[in-house]
């Protein structure tokens, strides 16, 4: 008999981080990016980023967030870690054996109502990867989206709305397209996103080193 996998969950932990500091480091960081002092972006990224309204989004190929210096996003990256954990307890899979890697990326989002991005926000469901559940994990982490909501397509059926919380990191399988909502306030809503895939899934010839060990 083949056993039934378990019902979609989120993970979560909240942090301590100090929010102010990294703020202003993942904005200096998008400063950086925007005057072309950034390892490995070209003139053709620039150009793409520039068109989008979310500049440290769309060269998300580009870096990988947890390689940056800050202890905010260290401590991120225990909690990843701890929930993949959780994870592949919950799933029944073995997690030192799928051989995680990580990569992970920062969006700072500007001012929007619902009624300036209706469109976008009833087509821009998206997942990640090829959507086909576990082994394979998604998640994303608030640094100033309290009080915004993250929609969540749940077995690609029922809507969700997951209420934000500042400092608290979500894990959750692909396979569920998901989109953000409004957000209409002048600050930014910065969040931290990160994907895990397992060692065989990637192409051991690319030398481009944007993925790192989860370990």
């Amino acid at each position: 008999m083949i056993a039934m996998k378990p019902p979609h969950k989120f993970f979560e932990r909240h942090l301590n981080n100090d929010l102010e500091s990294l703020s202003s480091f993942l904005s200096k960081i998008e400063e950086k990016m925007k005057s072309g002092d950034f390892t490995d972006i070209t003139a053709d990224d620039m150009e793409s980023a520039n068109k989008t309204g979310c500049f440290a989004t769309a060269l998300a190929h580009r870096y990988n967030v947890f390689q940056f210096y800050h202890p905010g996003i260290h401590n991120l990256y225990n909690a990843v870690r701890d929930m993949t954990v959780e994870a592949c307890e919950y799933y029944g899979l073995d997690f030192k054996k799928q051989q995680y890697y990580i990569q992970g990326w920062f969006n700072l989002d500007g001012y929007e109502t619902w009624e300036e991005g209706q469109e976008k926000y009833l087509t821009d469901l998206h997942d990640h990867g090829d959507g086909s559940g576990i082994p394979y994990f998604h998640g994303y982490y608030c640094v100033n989206a309290e009080p915004s909501i993250t929609h969540y397509q749940i077995n690609r059926e029922t809507m969700f709305d997951n209420h934000n919380v500042n400092n608290r990191a979500i894990l959750s399988e692909i396979g569920h397209p998901h989109r953000k909502g409004e957000w209409p306030r002048k600050d930014k809503r910065i969040t931290i996103a990160y994907d895990m895939v397992t060692l065989d899934s990637l192409d051991i010839d690319n030398i481009n080193q944007h993925w790192m060990p989860l370990i």
